[in-house]
């Protein structure tokens, strides 16, 4: 009976540090992003804005979520250190998320508006995540998904030799 004991603490460990890196994976991705969340109508626009330095990274990410109000259409402007709009798009979905290219370093600008009724939008930029912060996240998953496969097979095993030791 020791060795399903043994075998459970190990996969309940690997449970535990695959939760671990998950948290810590998406506490990693997301710290360089600013966000704000803010209502959005004709006359109140929502600006997030985020240093980028263009040595240490070369393309930056934004993403919107349409909390409330999702028929709405808005505008999603970036712009650059210059105030010089770098790119636009009109979102009229839940969620959408784009990149962009950082020439400059400097203040680059979220800039969300709307010309319709008030509505309600949560908004990010900042850098895009390097290769290593987010295979952090895959790590934990596969970490995870190991804990988990190994929890099963330790419970069949267990299954398996407790109707044994009853025949």
């Amino acid at each position: 009976m020791k060795k399903p004991g043994i075998l459970l603490t190990i996969v309940g460990g690997l449970i535990g540090v695959g939760i671990v890196l998950s948290f810590y994976g998406n506490y990693v991705i997301f710290e360089d992003l600013r966000q704000t969340e803010g209502d959005v109508s004709v006359d109140q626009n929502l600006i997030v804005e985020v240093e980028l330095d263009s040595n240490e990274t070369q393309t930056g990410i934004y993403a919107i979520q349409i909390i409330e109000n999702i028929k709405t259409e808005v505008e999603v402007s970036i712009l650059d250190p210059f105030n010089s709009v770098i790119e636009t798009q009109t979102v009229n979905k839940e969620v959408f998320e784009g990149f962009f290219d950082v020439t400059n370093s400097g203040t680059y600008k979220l800039l969300i508006e709307n010309k319709g009724e008030s509505v309600k939008i949560f908004g990010v930029i900042g850098p895009e995540p390097d290769e290593g912060k987010r295979s952090l996240g895959f790590i934990s998953l596969y970490i995870l998904a190991v804990g988990l496969v190994g929890m099963v097979g330790v419970t069949v095993y267990m299954v398996i030799n407790r109707k044994k030791s009853f025949s």
